[in-house]
C-alpha cells in the first residue's frame, strides 16, 4: 500500500470514530503523592523503611525530591529515604511532602514489648451516613505481633462533634452535614482516622436532562440520588450518546469545558451509548457538591454533552 494510500486510510478512520475538534488539548496531570504504607507497628530500636511515590506533572517517578520528617522525633525518627527507626514507646506521623504543596503521613506505633497493644482497628466503618441517624462502632485490638487481644478498654473521638458525635461506647450520631473523622483508643493507642461523610435527609434527589455539546449528541435524563448511605448516579432508559473514544462520566462543577481534579471528579468509564446504567459515586462527594453530570472524551479533553442536576 502506498504511503497516500495508507493516509487516506488513516483520516478516513478517524473522521468516523475520532473525537471532531479544532484544537486538541493535550492531556493535563497533576502531581500525585502515595503511600503504600498507612500505618506501621515497631518495636523500640526496629527499623523499616515506608514506601512511598511522586509522580511530577509529566508523570515521572521523582523519589529524589521527597522530604521527611517525624512529628515527634523521640518516638521514631526517619531519614530522608524514608527509613525509620523506633526510639521509644508511643506514637507518631511520619510525613513525606513534595513540591506542588503535596504531603502524605503514615502512622507509626512504638511498643515496648510485644505484649502491650500495637494496633487498634475499627471494624467496618461506615463512608457516610444521614442526618439524624445513628450507628454502633466496634473496634479491635491486636499486640505487635497481629494477635488479637481482649478485654481492653476502648474510647472513642471526633475531629467534628457538631457534624459527627460519638458516646463513650461508639455511638455515633449524625448531626448536620459536613465531614468529620472518627478515631478509637486503647492504652493510649489510636487507631487511623476513618473519614465519614454526612449527608442531609430532605435533599436525597436531583435531576437533569442531557444536552449535546461541540456537535456532539447525548440526550435523556439522569438522576443523582441516595440509596442507603451510598450516592449513585442514575442514566434513564432513554439515555443516548454519541460513540467516540475514551468516554469518561464524571460529575463537574461547570460545563462545558475542560474537567481537572479540581473542579471535577471521574465516576467510570462510559458503561453504553445508550440505556440505563449506574455509577458509584466516592463517599467524600456529597450531593451538593456538583451540579453537573458530564460525557467526556478524555482523550481529547472534549465534552460530548452535559445534565444540569435541579
Amino acid at each position: 500500500m502506498s504511503i497516500l494510500l495508507r493516509l487516506c486510510s488513516f483520516i478516513i478512520f478517524f473522521s468516523v470514530f475520532g473525537c471532531i475538534q479544532t484544537e486538541i488539548v493535550p492531556e493535563i496531570l497533576e502531581p500525585k503523592i502515595t503511600l503504600a504504607t498507612r500505618s506501621l507497628s515497631m518495636t523500640v530500636g526496629q527499623s523499616s523503611r515506608i514506601e512511598v511515590t511522586y509522580t511530577d506533572a509529566q508523570n515521572n517517578n521523582r523519589p529524589d525530591l521527597l522530604q521527611w520528617r517525624s512529628r515527634n522525633a523521640t518516638i521514631a525518627e526517619v531519614n530522608n529515604d524514608g527509613q525509620v527507626t523506633a526510639r521509644a514507646p508511643g506514637q507518631t506521623w511520619i510525613v513525606a511532602s513534595a513540591p506542588d504543596m503535596l504531603a502524605d503521613s503514615a502512622l507509626v506505633t512504638v511498643v515496648a514489648d510485644n505484649n502491650a497493644v500495637a494496633v487498634v482497628q475499627i471494624v467496618m466503618p461506615p463512608s457516610a451516613l444521614l442526618v439524624g441517624t445513628t450507628l454502633q462502632l466496634s473496634a479491635r485490638v491486636f499486640n505487635h505481633n497481629g494477635n488479637l487481644l481482649s478485654g481492653k478498654p476502648i474510647s472513642w473521638n471526633s475531629s467534628n462533634s457538631s457534624v459527627l458525635s460519638v458516646s463513650a461506647s461508639g455511638l455515633l450520631t449524625a448531626n448536620a452535614t459536613g465531614n468529620a473523622s472518627i478515631t478509637a483508643i486503647s492504652e493510649g493507642i489510636s487507631s487511623l482516622p476513618v473519614n465519614i461523610v454526612v449527608n442531609i435527609v430532605n435533599n436525597t434527589t436531583r435531576t437533569g436532562t442531557f444536552q449535546g455539546n461541540a456537535g456532539y449528541n447525548v440526550s435523556g435524563g439522569a438522576t443523582l440520588q441516595m440509596e442507603g448511605n451510598a450516592l449513585k448516579v442514575l442514566f434513564n432508559s432513554d439515555f443516548r450518546s454519541s460513540n467516540g473514544p475514551g468516554l469518561g462520566v464524571y460529575l463537574a462543577r461547570n460545563a462545558p469545558g475542560l474537567l481537572t481534579t479540581a473542579n471535577s471528579v471521574r465516576l467510570d468509564r462510559l458503561k453504553a451509548v445508550s440505556g440505563a446504567q449506574e455509577y458509584n459515586v466516592p463517599a467524600s462527594v456529597l450531593i451538593n457538591d456538583f451540579d453537573f453530570v458530564v460525557v467526556y472524551c478524555e482523550p481529547f479533553n472534549i465534552s460530548f454533552g452535559f445534565a444540569r442536576l435541579n
